[in-house]
Parts: C-alpha cells; sequence; structure tokens
C-alpha cells in the first residue's frame, strides 16, 4: 500500500511503479490517504497479477469490468480515471525510464500528476510539483502565485521558484515537497 506521508522511494520494483503511477493518478485533488485506502482496496483483487496486468485483465472486452471495480471502490472522476488508466498501460515494463513528457501525453495526467510521479520515484529531480500545498507555502512567502495549478508557461516560473528555494534551504525537492504537504495537510 502507499503511504502518503513516506512517499518518496527511488528503488520501487516495476510493479510497486505501476501501483504508484495509479496513485498519482487517483490522488490529483483528493486526499491522499484516502485514496492510497480505495487503490489499495481495489488492487486486493489483483491476486498475483502486477497492477498493469489486472488493469489490463478488467479492460479485456468492453471495459464494463473496470467501470464497476472503479465504481465500487468510490474513485470519482471516472472518465479520467478510465482514460488515465487505459493510457498508461502503454508504459507497462518502462515506468523506470517514462518521461514527464511521456506522462503528459496520457488523457487524464497533467503536469502536477506527471512530476509528482517522477520526482518520488528518482533521485536528484530537478522538478516541482505545483499542488495547494505548495502554492500556499510559497503564497505564504509573498510571492504571487494562483491559488490553483498553474497553465504550463506559468507551471514553468513558478517551479524554477520552488527549485530555487529547495536549493536555498539546501534540501532535495522531494524532501521540500512532502516536509509542505505534511505541514499543509495538517492544518486542513
Amino acid at each position: 500500500m502507499i503511504t502518503p506521508t513516506s512517499i518518496t522511494n527511488y528503488n520501487r520494483t516495476e510493479a510497486e511503479l505501476e501501483e504508484f503511477l495509479m496513485f498519482a493518478i487517483l490522488v490529483a485533488g483528493k486526499g491522499a490517504e484516502q485514496q492510497a485506502k480505495k487503490l489499495d482496496a481495489f488492487l486486493s483483487h489483483k491476486h498475483e497479477a502486477t497492477p498493469f496486468e489486472y488493469l489490463e485483465y478488467l479492460f479485456v472486452g468492453n471495459r464494463i469490468m473496470f467501470r464497476n471495480a472503479i465504481r465500487h471502490h468510490k474513485f470519482g472522476q471516472y472518465n479520467r480515471i478510465e482514460e488515465a488508466f487505459k493510457g498508461i498501460l502503454r508504459f507497462k515494463g518502462k515506468l523506470k525510464n517514462v518521461t514527464i513528457e511521456n506522462l503528459e501525453s496520457i488523457k487524464g495526467i497533467g503536469s502536477k500528476t506527471a512530476r509528482f510521479f517522477i520526482l518520488h520515484s528518482r533521485p536528484n529531480q530537478r522538478v516541482a510539483v505545483l499542488d495547494t500545498h505548495i502554492l500556499k507555502y510559497l503564497k505564504n512567502m509573498g510571492h504571487n502565485v494562483p491559488k490553483a495549478t498553474p497553465s504550463k508557461n506559468k507551471y514553468k516560473v513558478i517551479e524554477e521558484l520552488f527549485i530555487q528555494i529547495a536549493d536555498g534551504l539546501q534540501m532535495s525537492i522531494a524532501d521540500l515537497d512532502l516536509h509542505i504537504w505534511k505541514t499543509y495537510a495538517q492544518k486542513a
């Protein structure tokens, strides 16, 4: 099961990366603890299969099994989740080398989700996950940032600002991201 309070892991197996990518997709705009539990319950039916093998099984035929499964586990955002889960199957066996651009090419995966997956599964990444917690942190520091995830051009500018702050604090970007998430998630 994914543990949101210790999300960074640079030694995940391919199957663990599959689960983590599914979590990254599910958690967008939702509570991490709750989504981790829902994903764990969803994957408890996979038996010896990997997460992607289980998805492939559910997508066989007309996808009714998949739709029933995600509704049973109350994932929400059903169309986005279906498109994203279907799309990520093309990366089966390739998650250790998938790029942000590869991930963003999947309908239902944006800048924030792609960077979240990369940042917390590979060491020394120079990307930032501009979620509401990071944006609140930056706003509290006096920076002019939006309340919600910015568009691609604005994302790059704010991302660079956050990277500079992490560098100035002599923290890895992943560690600062997790520290801020823990701090702001407790206040929510």
